[in-house]
């Protein structure tokens, strides 16, 4: 993307990633919302197991959701630096870099796995807590 030079300063509307970043990143949370889901189960088999997961659980989500923060401070900050919220709440024509701005947000949003992230996180979550219970009152074992 470009540079631009707007009334208060100079504006860098940041660059995509590519999709393989995009994808390895969703690989990263997702393994890692895998692992800590096992700790529960693992749980059943020795604190050790339970305890391993959990730290590289830990670890994959700090790596995730850095990238995450990263993520949205890079919106936030096109949007900050443009106006864009203001200028769209007075109705104002947008200039270019306003335009270059919202694509890269629009972009970003479009491509991003967070939504997919969620969901699988969020059916591993139902699984673990059911494998749980079923260990827990004895009728599996695995």
């Amino acid at each position: 993307m470009k540079e631009f030079e707007s009334d208060q300063a100079k504006v860098k509307i940041p660059k995509g990633y590519r999709m393989s970043v995009i994808k390895m990143y969703f690989w990263v949370g997702l393994i890692s919302a895998l692992l800590l889901r096992l700790v529960i189960i693992a749980d059943h088999y020795g604190d050790v197991y339970a305890r391993i997961l959990w730290y590289l659980g830990v670890v994959g989500y700090l790596w995730f959701f850095a990238h995450r923060y990263h993520i949205g401070k890079r919106r936030f900050g096109v949007i900050r630096d443009l106006g864009l919220l203001e200028k769209i709440d007075r109705r104002e024509a947008l200039a270019e870099e306003d335009f270059e701005g919202l694509n890269y947000i629009m972009w970003s949003i479009s491509v991003s796995k967070e939504r997919l992230n969620y969901l699988v996180i969020f059916a591993f979550s139902v699984i673990a807590i059911v494998l749980s219970l079923a260990l827990d009152f004895g009728i599996i074992e695995l």
